[in-house]
């Protein structure tokens, strides 16, 4: 049950970064605190690494530490880079609940490359308990488009982009969780294994930015673009990046992968009624909430 914990704490960092990004985004600043979370995810790493120490269980074989290490970069640029980037870019196109929506592939996605690549099965009763959440994310679709004037105006164009944007996010994260179960397979430290995601990440925008003035951009405006949401979202998204691979190493992929998909509820509720930049959710959304709430449940007991 520890790991199923550690990925529902993950979800609610995740969701309040889905709405702090969606309200940085009205008064955007450079990339919107896209390079600011991966430095604050490395920091974040290398602390609570350095506090903690390595984890015991470290590989002594030099092939087997070098698969670990691999699995760990490749995660790295899934998620940190590319999966991270793809967030930001679809919230910012189309707001936090569209967004969220689109990414509702990721659990599927993770269950097939769970059960392709590293054989993963589950009891009844949590298999049941993730087929509630995933019926509770098909429900989200059911709800309403925001019906503010602001989102009526967004061009059609625009949505389609931020809907590619999020359905490649679906697959750089289901494809990150299991480069990250693998890696903690063989270097089985979270802490390590997020530093080591991070600084690939960090390395990516340093070796991009002389070709490319976005990253450039990025790289040397990393603190003088951040206003006060970039921060809040770049911190949300670095702490809860970082729990991510504990809950990785205490459950299965797909129990993660699905437990987070409630990152869509806590970042529609926040964005709606604490940050004010979309509608209220409608009957459909709460009726999901319900009903993912009781497929935690079965999912955890499980």
């Amino acid at each position: 049950m520890l790991g199923e914990l550690i990925a529902l704490c993950s979800a609610g960092f995740f969701g309040l970064a889905g709405a702090a990004i969606a309200k940085g985004a009205q008064h955007q600043r450079g990339d919107n605190g896209a390079f600011l979370s991966i430095v604050l995810t490395l920091l974040f790493g290398a602390l609570i690494w350095l506090v903690l120490g390595p984890e015991q269980g470290w590989p002594t074989r030099w092939d087997v530490l070098a698969t670990g290490m691999g699995f760990f970069v490749a995660s790295g640029l899934l998620a940190t880079v590319f999966g991270r980037l793809t967030n930001f870019r679809a919230i910012a196109l189309s707001g936090a609940i569209r967004a969220s929506l689109y990414r509702r592939l990721i659990p599927v996605f993770s269950l097939i490359l769970a059960f392709v690549l590293l054989g993963e099965r589950y009891e009844p009763f949590a298999f049941a308990g993730m087929g509630l959440i995933l019926g509770s994310v098909v429900l989200t679709m059911r709800e309403r488009a925001p019906a503010r004037q602001a989102f009526d105006e967004v061009p059609a164009s625009q949505l389609r982009l931020g809907a590619i944007f999020g359905a490649v996010c679906a697959l750089c994260y289901a494809a990150a969780y299991v480069a990250r179960k693998l890696a903690m397979g063989a270097v089985p430290d979270a802490a390590f294994g997020a530093m080591v995601g991070a600084i690939t990440g960090v390395l990516w925008y340093i070796v991009a930015a002389p070709f490319s003035a976005r990253y450039h951009a990025s790289l040397t405006g990393v603190f003088q673009d951040a206003g006060p949401w970039q921060w809040i979202a770049a911190a949300s998204l670095s702490v809860g990046q970082v729990l991510l691979f504990f809950a990785l190493k205490h459950a299965d992929v797909a129990v993660v992968a699905i437990i987070g998909t409630t990152e869509l509820f806590i970042g529609a509720y926040l964005a709606a009624y604490l940050f004010k930049t979309e509608p209220p959710p409608g009957l459909w959304l709460v009726l999901a909430t319900v009903l993912a709430t009781v497929g935690v449940v079965m999912v955890a007991i499980g």
